[in-house]
């Protein structure tokens, strides 16, 4: 069709003239304009609705089929579904996560229903809901999402036409702050399902119908991965949709967080994933193993259910692939498991299946069709450079834009000063002809002399501004890289913009024009723009002030009006989240910034053109240099600027590290076909144009020992680790304190990292005897929600009611009895009872003033942790510590302060964090209430004073202060990019210095920190 209107136009115009295809054409539209009012002046409602019902049809049966054959699908299912899918239940959730039936019912005389099942029937279930409002809680690696894919397809091949379609989408690329539910749904489906309904002319209207007539049920995937602020607006935003039928999976612990600020989803039936019974996982690891690892395996089955932390490590169904996969090769043997699993415990098992695991996709077969393969060192090596480099930021997602943050400080100074000399050098080179051509016509000699010096100095002044560029960033840190987010082209003009232009251009005109006519009454008009201003026709006779100011804010107006009607933005903030895929957002940016480089090309040969019409007009130009020249310097102009204020976006960023990365030999060369393979062999999944390791466990361990992590929160944990260790416990706080509200904000409180840092910032807080910090940073923990024990509730009512040490105390030892059947006296001497309890036993009888016993417990805590036995006790060591310094024994109390330090970053094994961390809380609240902290500040800064008055005119200066003017100065240049390393390095140098015993003694009796804060 356009190839026979551009003919048709083409004849006409040769046979006739153009005014004939004016005509021609206008007789066109007047035809389709005709043709369009009656047929909607004719067309039938009733005919319209049911065409509306059959193209809704036919796009929901279009729908099923795209889902049925989708590749990606096919194969994650083939995989972990062969020889059969590992039996999954569920059964209904307790009435604390439920709303009441009669809402879920949407009856008042509805009555509870059984949503208990399993193996692939959870559409079955889902029917069953009336409300259409489900929820799928489940722990890590449960299995929820396996579950909501089976669900996707689990519609049979011959369906009722009106049975609703469950379709997956992710929710992590969700974001209710910009778009609503159903505007982000239907681009969502649109997305993923490109070719439904794509010869529909309204194909967003058909996707809608099908999201209003409750046609399309949404099963969103991974609420858990949204950022907690993001997450609490999504649910809130599904509250406000009660008629909104949808599925929803999410972590039972992340969403216990909603619970506790008193909500919960509306009309929303919820159902929670059962461990596998340990009968069915020996059955499916003997099924599923090769015929070399039969026997193998049905040894290891044979102690499931007998062996207690094997049986924990093989509990969910992630662990079950993970073994089945890590031990598929010859020269394996599962049986390794057994004794492991005896002596080291659950923890140790999974991180030996995760690192076998990531041999074995690496090994395996999949991904190679279509796809490059890489060899399995390489790979790995690959692979543990980028876990390195999210720990190092504290993220779990991949996001290519970060990538720049992988480099040093001095490498992107370099980068900025190569970036302004290319700059220099291309505007100068492109200028020299207009340079040379306007020195001619130039009378002034000075300034002749500059511009030949511009020509002539061209290397000079590139090396000169290499160099400048260079210092000055790297004296401001280069703290801009990775901070550079992707770009698009985006078109913000139209009808609106254009009415707003006529407007802003109105206002910009005449005040150009006042300037105009200003500028032309203090000095007289040239020749040239006299001879000008005749030119133009239709002219009135006014003076030549008055018709210069006239012209000039016309053209200002229309300028602005046709600018503003049709502006596009070159920058516009690319859409991060509603990408399907890093390629997107990569090319996206990309775009943007060959359009950015193009467009200010364009702005440099226009602003130069106006610049030099106006010196010929005003006469300091005699002539007008050749045209070509001013051209090819307007190009050089708009590049160089474009290179120096923009060259470094984050495509240009990304393109350079990958490079350098590459040749080092720490990424390959295709970085993205590289993830996409790591994705198709299961170690990445993608998500929100992001990747994400398929579990944190397995990013921690491929980071694990790598220098690369060693930056970001990491280095300032060193830090923090370096001040303990030197009774610098308030200024420690402060960094651990920082340290562990950053990764929980971003990863999430349960994060072994997040636990890290929490259990230093504990330790420190509990020496220094700062409880009230410590009680704040323990809020951002919620309390448990799972039904608790009759003796924790108990202890936990006495707290809140202010009971008295001595009721505490009785409690406390019924709970430590209650937790392990034992008495206190018959508890090992090298394994506490309880070691969250028995640490708040010490506590109380630190409190009530029995320092034996409380010595005592915390010894016992202190040889538990130093053997690997029990549960984390950092208030307990902390407070030996300042009980050691009190009795005169520093070196002791900094030596029990490293050795939890370092034990911080082995996370708790068989511990359950909300009830460890409630009673830390327990803790904290106490010591809170029986010590007086102001006081004990004012008796130090009573003891500094009294000091002073000592010796009045004495100025110390001895190693001790020499160190701490050291320290500070470590201290203020941490986060910077290229210096912070360094100063870790010098910081340990400098705390060997301050642990002697003496030293030590003045440090804890301080009167004040070195700062306040992290």
């Amino acid at each position: 069709m356009a190839a026979l209107a551009a003919g048709g136009t083409a004849w006409v115009w040769l046979r006739y003239d153009f005014e004939k295809v004016n005509w021609t054409w206008g007789v066109v539209a007047g035809v389709i304009a005709v043709y369009v009012l009656l047929d909607q002046l004719f067309r039938s409602g009733t005919a319209g609705l049911a065409e509306a019902a059959a193209h809704r049809r036919a796009a929901a049966d279009e729908l099923v089929e795209l889902i049925r054959r989708d590749p990606t699908d096919d194969a994650l299912l083939r995989t972990v579904d062969e020889p059969y899918p590992l039996p999954v239940r569920w059964r209904t959730a307790p009435d604390r996560f439920l709303p009441s039936w009669r809402a879920i019912g949407r009856s008042s005389a509805a009555v509870p229903v059984d949503l208990a099942g399993g193996n692939g029937t959870l559409w079955s279930c889902y029917r069953r809901v009336p409300s259409g409002r489900l929820l799928l809680l489940g722990p890590a690696g449960s299995g929820k999402s396996i579950l909501a894919l089976r669900m996707a397809r689990e519609l049979p091949v011959h369906r009722e036409p009106d049975t609703p379609v469950p379709v997956l989408v992710p929710a992590d690329s969700w974001d209710p702050d910009r778009e609503g539910f159903h505007d982000w749904l239907v681009d969502r489906i649109a997305r993923r399902y490109p070719r439904l309904a794509a010869g529909h002319p309204r194909r967003d209207a058909v996707l809608r119908d099908l999201i209003d007539t409750d046609l399309v049920v949404p099963v969103l995937d991974g609420l858990d991965e949204v950022p907690e602020d993001r997450l609490v607006a999504c649910l809130d935003e599904l509250n406000t949709l009660p008629t909104q039928r949808f599925v929803l999976t999410c972590r039972t612990s992340v969403y216990e967080r909603y619970l506790i600020q008193g909500e919960k989803l509306r009309g929303a039936a919820v159902v929670m994933l059962e461990p596998p019974a340990p009968a069915e996982v020996a059955d499916y690891l003997v099924d599923a193993a090769p015929l070399h690892h039969v026997d193998n395996w049905t040894a290891v089955a044979s102690t499931l259910g007998d062996a207690p932390q094997l049986t924990a490590a093989l509990s969910t169904p992630l662990m079950v692939a993970m073994a089945r996969s890590a031990f598929d090769q010859p020269g394996t043997d599962p049986r390794d498991l057994v004794p492991l699993a005896r002596e080291r415990g659950q923890r140790s098992v999974e991180d030996d299946l995760l690192t076998r695991a990531v041999d074995a996709a690496l090994r395996s077969r999949r991904g190679s069709q279509g796809l490059r393969r890489w060899e399995p060192e390489t790979a790995r090596r690959y692979l543990a450079f980028l876990a390195a480099h999210m720990e190092s930021l504290d993220v779990r997602e991949f996001r290519w834009w970060q990538l720049a943050n992988a480099q040093p400080g001095p490498f992107w100074a370099l980068v900025a000063g190569a970036r302004t000399a290319v700059a220099v050098w291309l505007t100068l080179t492109l200028s020299a002809d207009a340079l040379t051509a306007t020195a001619e016509l130039v009378t002034h000699p000075p300034t002749r002399n500059l511009l030949d010096d511009l020509v002539r100095q061209t290397d000079a002044l590139t090396l000169a501004a290499f160099l400048l560029a260079s210092v000055v960033a790297l004296v401001r840190g280069s703290g801009r890289a990775g901070r550079e987010r992707p770009r698009r082209v985006a078109f913000i003009g139209g009808l609106r913009a254009f009415r707003d232009g006529l407007l802003g251009g109105l206002f910009a005109g005449a005040f150009l024009a006042l300037c105009t006519f200003g500028f032309l009454t203090a000095f007289a008009p040239t020749p040239q723009l006299v001879a000008l201003l005749d030119r133009v026709p239709e002219l009135p006779p006014w003076s030549d002030p008055v018709r210069a100011a006239v012209v000039v804010g016309l053209v200002s107006w229309a300028y602005g009006a046709v600018r503003a009607g049709l502006r596009v933005d070159v920058a516009a903030p690319a859409a991060e989240l509603g990408a399907t895929s890093v390629v997107e957002t990569l090319e996206a940016d990309r775009a943007a910034s060959v359009a950015s480089a193009l467009a200010s090309a364009a702005t440099g040969v226009l602003r130069l053109l106006i610049v030099v019409a106006a010196l010929r007009l005003t006469g300091v130009l005699s002539a007008v240099p050749p045209l070509p020249s001013l051209v090819y310097a307007g190009v050089g102009l708009g590049l160089g600027w474009w290179l120096h204020r923009r060259g470094g976006g984050a495509w240009m960023r990304f393109a350079l590290t990958r490079a350098t990365l590459a040749v080092r030999g720490r990424t390959p060369h295709r970085l993205l076909a590289f993830l996409a393979y790591a994705e198709t062999v299961g170690l990445l999944r993608d998500g929100a144009g992001a990747y994400r390791f398929r579990h944190c466990r397995l990013q921690s361990r491929l980071a694990g020992g790598s220098v690369s992590a060693r930056r970001g929160s990491r280095l300032r944990e060193e830090l923090g680790v370096e001040l303990a260790r030197a009774g610098y416990w308030p200024e420690g706080l402060g960094v651990f304190a920082d340290v562990t509200q950053a990764r929980a904000a971003s990863i999430g409180h349960a994060d072994d990292l997040t636990v890290a840092a929490l259990r230093r910032a504990l330790l420190a807080g509990a020496a220094a005897g700062e409880w009230t910090r410590l009680a704040s940073l323990l809020a951002l923990i919620p309390p448990p929600t799972e039904p608790t024990p009759l003796a924790v509730q108990r202890v936990a009512r006495l707290i809140a009611d202010d009971a008295s040490v001595t009721q505490l105390l009785v409690a406390a030892e019924e709970l430590s009895q209650a937790a392990t059947g034992v008495t206190p006296e018959s508890a090992s001497a090298t394994r506490p009872a309880a070691p969250g309890v028995q640490e708040f036993l010490a506590v109380l009888h630190h409190i009530s003033g029995n320092a034996e016993a409380a010595r005592t417990r915390l010894d016992l805590l202190r040889t538990a942790a130093s053997q690997d036995v029990g549960e984390p006790a950092p208030i307990g060591a902390g407070l030996l510590a300042g009980l050691l310094v009190d009795d005169g024994e520093p070196a002791t109390a900094l030596v029990i302060c490293h050795q939890e330090l370092l034990l911080a970053d082995q996370p708790p094994d068989r511990v359950d964090l909300l009830l460890l961390a409630e009673t830390w809380r327990w803790s904290v609240e106490v010591m809170r209430r029986n010590t007086d902290e102001q006081a004990e500040l004012r008796r130090r800064i009573r003891a500094a004073l009294a000091r002073r008055r000592d010796h009045p005119r004495r100025i110390e200066l001895g190693r001790r202060e020499l160190a701490e003017l050291g320290l500070q100065l470590c201290h203020a240049v941490i986060e910077h990019q290229t210096l912070g390393p360094l100063a870790v390095a010098a910081f340990r140098r400098l705390v060997a210095v301050r642990t002697e015993p003496a030293i030590v003694v003045q440090t804890v009796n301080r009167s004040a920190p070195m700062w306040h804060g992290g």
